[in-house]
């Protein structure tokens, strides 16, 4: 059992740290690109970005929901997987997120349903920089609140 935490602590530092990396580069777009008035190309850079950011936090989720519930079916797989991270289950895993960081990664969300179900040019700028405003928040949010679930994993593995 052990070896099974070690190897989930492991995947989940793994996301954390290809997301820090996007976060970096998101960075860098934000520097280069017109946020005032972004062409179709640029709302598409930026909105990729944002769409890997939560593809990101759902790789997380999915190794925690694997390991601890392991059995997960559902129509609406995206949504319930967001939900389920709120829960503490007793006896089974804590919480893994706040209702704060629920909350905005509900905006991030709905933000990569329009993005993958949308031509670029169909991005409406005005919603896409409400998320984009979020990212930091959200990324310091996440990171800050992995870190405390991963050191409850090891307070598991430990006992």
């Amino acid at each position: 059992m052990k070896d099974k935490i070690r190897l989930l602590e492991a995947k989940i530092i793994s996301e954390l740290n290809k997301i820090e990396d996007l976060k970096d580069e998101l960075d860098g777009l934000k520097e280069t690109l017109n946020l005032e008035k972004p062409s179709n190309f640029e709302k598409a850079a930026i909105g990729y970005s944002l769409h890997n950011f939560y593809n990101g936090c759902e790789n997380i989720f999915k190794n925690i929901l694997q390991f601890f519930e392991n059995n997960f079916t559902t129509n609406r797989y995206h949504r319930e997987l967001l939900e389920r991270m709120i829960l503490e289950i007793e006896g089974i895993r804590p919480r893994v997120i706040s209702d704060e960081l629920f909350l905005i990664l509900e905006d991030f969300l709905g933000f990569r349903h329009k993005f993958r179900h949308s031509y670029s040019f169909e991005l409406d700028w005005d919603r896409e920089k409400l998320v984009l405003n979020k990212f930091d928040k959200a990324f310091n949010l996440l990171n800050k609140e992995i870190n405390k679930f991963i050191k409850l994993l090891k307070a598991i593995r430990e006992d």
